[in-house]
């Protein structure tokens, strides 16, 4: 089924609303096409006309690390279930989170893209590290460069998606500055489940999955996730760029993942995780290497938790260890000078997190929790060719936060107050930093240290029937990355120094918001928020040069200003018929740069304006259907906004049929009218991607 019904916090009375919308439409194809198919659909038989409620009081627990409804948090949350994740023309889980409003998604070549990234508020869309990624509640963001590996994510295994969206530092510290999204795997539910199936697509994409969950009636359960993916790729330069070197950007990948646990009783749940992923991914450049340009993200993930609790309090327990070994061959041609450089980097991320809540009183909570987080790297780039530099470092990233939370409610839970606050405190140390020439002196790798008070307070408002509201204040930060504290060598911008007296960016952000449910199978929610940040990271050129090239460093220099606006409507227009639209604005500036003046109320980049989507779901007799549209406005890929990107228009559609409860094929077709958009500057998209699967779940 396509909605669940809780039941709501404010007592319901009925009430004559009327809601009003002025829609301008920023793209005509997007609304012709939502009106043909809530037109046709209209028409055809389904199998119950029932008008039930929409999910107007849906349970999350990542906005506050408890059990809440939506609408007693001072926040904009949005949820991807099952039934989405499962309807959706999906290659890569982040392909339905980029429906969500707020969401930007910069993935410019499909599932070929080495380092995807998922961005929130405006927050430039090349920088992953101020989005923290959540996987069953553990971190998975490196401190090295504060990427999210997205490509190693079984969509399969996943059974919903919970987006808090503003600052979340008060609860979860650095990388939450635009907000949190933490991935909830499946739990059995079943004595056993067996599902597998076989895909394949356009560019040769061949997909094998296999998953199988157990369930004992003693409460004891284990899951069981395979995949493998391989791809012959396609030539992502325009056609008028490329280069003889220039060939199909191929990939193959595996993907395996372990979980056991049991969950019956009262104060001691456990559960236990190991993920195995394996992967190469040519990056489209051949010129003597026998692959090419290629990277692994090889990664193995080690998680673990405890919980319990009974009516009053509840505790949850969290451990993990990431490691990414990175590899990377890189090879050039300039001027008919041949280099090669390989790299080499082991990633390491831990940490254990205690969390307790504890209802004090009838109409209030307390929340606390202690966290110890650390980071390291131990890389290097290895010159194959003359002058056979070797260029390595390392250094370790760590911290220790406690935070506490407040919730208040008043007047029957009319009124609902949340305040917290978080006290982080990271050090950088054990850098070092070795090369031959032309690097053999650079700045020392001193260690540092710095804290950060993180502050939130917000109020929800259920005064009157069908309508809810929110005012909230929030703080973000984000520590820099081990890349920019500890590596000295080349990056896009050229020779760069490193820094290891950054500090953390931060942000406050003023929000207030509001639902209104005008019937019960209709819901529009509407968020306004203003930010501004302190500390932006920003390369700027030193007085040191190379081969005639300013050396730069990054610093804490820049000042940003976000306004923003989302609006979203979910619409059940007949049982197991349902329709989403949402819309997104961001105004997103440098607001001061010293340094650079010339650069201050430029936007930042790759940041669209306007973004707005439509999705069509059905379930009905015959099929399972859906439609989803996005239109993303023109964005910049340069701080000066001289490199412009095309603004773009893209439909998915899915279709799939199940015989005799266990068997199913399926159709996806992602962008249908073939437009090949560009989310960087030299890279174009794999424009239309078939796909068609056979599976069956026993």
């Amino acid at each position: 089924m396509l909605y669940t019904h809780y039941p709501s916090p404010v007592t319901r009375y009925p009430l004559p609303l009327r809601l009003v919308t002025n829609i301008k439409p920023l793209k005509q194809n997007l609304i012709i096409l939502l009106f043909t198919a809530i037109g046709t659909l209209s028409q055809a038989e389904v199998k119950d006309t029932i008008r039930p409620s929409v999910d107007l009081h849906e349970i999350v627990i990542t906005a506050t690390k408890s059990e809440r409804n939506k609408l007693e948090i001072p926040s904009r949350i949005s949820v991807i279930d099952a039934d989405i994740l499962k309807l959706s023309a999906t290659q890569q889980v982040d392909d339905v989170i980029r429906f969500t409003p707020g969401i930007n998604v910069n993935r410019g070549s499909g599932i070929y893209s080495q380092r995807p990234r998922v961005t929130m508020r405006g927050l430039s869309g090349d920088e992953q590290a101020r989005t923290l990624v959540l996987m069953n509640g553990v971190p998975i963001n490196t401190s090295d460069d504060g990427g999210v590996n997205w490509n190693r994510i079984n969509h399969y295994d996943i059974e919903r998606i919970e987006i808090f969206k503003g600052p979340g530092s008060s609860l979860y510290g650095g990388n939450a500055m635009g907000g949190v999204i933490n991935l909830i795997t499946k739990k059995p539910d079943k004595p056993q489940e067996i599902f597998s199936g076989v895909s394949f697509g356009t560019f040769n994409t061949i997909r094998q999955d296999l998953n199988v969950r157990l369930r004992s009636d003693e409460g004891f359960y284990g899951v069981l996730s395979q995949y493998y993916l391989q791809s012959d790729g396609y030539i992502n330069v325009p056609e008028e760029d490329r280069s003889p070197f220039d060939i199909e950007r191929h990939l193959e990948a595996v993907g395996v993942s372990a979980r056991v646990g049991f969950d019956e009783s009262k104060w001691l749940n456990w559960e236990l995780q190991y993920d195995v992923f394996r992967d190469k991914r040519g990056e489209g450049v051949q010129i003597y290497a026998p692959d090419g340009n290629y990277r692994n993200f090889n990664t193995n993930l080690v998680r673990g938790n405890i919980s319990g609790g009974n009516e009053n309090t509840s505790y949850t327990m969290s451990a993990y260890y990431q490691l990414e070994n990175y590899y990377n061959i890189n090879e050039r041609m300039m001027n008919e000078n041949y280099s090669r450089f390989d790299v080499s980097s082991l990633r390491e991320d831990m940490g254990v997190f205690l969390n307790i809540n504890r209802e004090l009183f009838e109409s209030n909570t307390l929340t606390a929790g202690f966290e110890y987080k650390t980071g390291s790297i131990k890389g290097g780039d290895y010159y194959q060719t003359a002058p056979y530099d070797t260029i390595y470092n390392e250094g370790q990233l760590s911290g220790i936060a406690a935070y506490i939370q407040d919730e208040q409610s008043f007047l029957d839970n009319r009124i609902r107050l949340i305040v917290g606050l978080r006290f982080d405190h990271v050090i950088f140390s054990n850098g070092e930093f070795y090369s031959t020439d032309p690097w053999s002196t650079t700045p020392a790798l001193s260690d540092n240290s710095w804290t950060k008070l993180s502050p939130r307070a917000g109020m929800r408002f259920n005064f009157i029937e069908n309508f809810s509201a929110y005012l909230s204040y929030s703080h973000g930060f984000r520590a820099s990355i081990l890349d920019d504290l500890t590596r000295t060598g080349w990056m896009w911008v050229g020779p760069k120094y490193a820094n290891p007296n950054l500090g953390p960016e931060s942000i406050v952000n003023y929000e207030v918001g509001f639902d209104v449910f005008p019937t019960s199978n209709m819901k529009f929610s509407v968020s306004a928020y203003y930010m501004q940040g302190e500390d932006f990271l920003y390369y700027v050129a030193t007085n040191d040069s190379i081969f005639g090239r300013a050396v730069y460093r990054r610093e804490n220099v820049t000042d940003v200003k976000t306004r923003g606006f989302e609006a979203e409507l979910e619409y059940t227009v007949l049982k197991n018929l349902r329709v989403f639209g949402g819309y997104t604005y961001n105004d997103s500036k440098i607001a001061g740069f010293e340094e650079r003046p010339e650069l201050e109320n430029k936007y930042l980049k790759y940041v669209p304006k306007h973004n707005a989507s439509v999705s069509l779901f059905w379930q009905n007799s015959f099929a399972d259907i859906s439609t989803r549209a996005m239109y993303k406005s023109q964005q910049f890929a340069d701080d000066a906004n001289k490199q412009v990107l095309d603004d773009y228009f893209t439909v998915d559609i899915m279709m799939s049929k199940t015989f005799r409860d266990k068997y199913s094929v399926s159709l996806d077709i992602q962008n249908i009218f073939n437009n090949r958009q560009m989310e960087t500057i030299n890279y174009i998209s794999p424009g239309r991607l078939i796909t068609a699967r056979v599976a069956f779940n026993i």
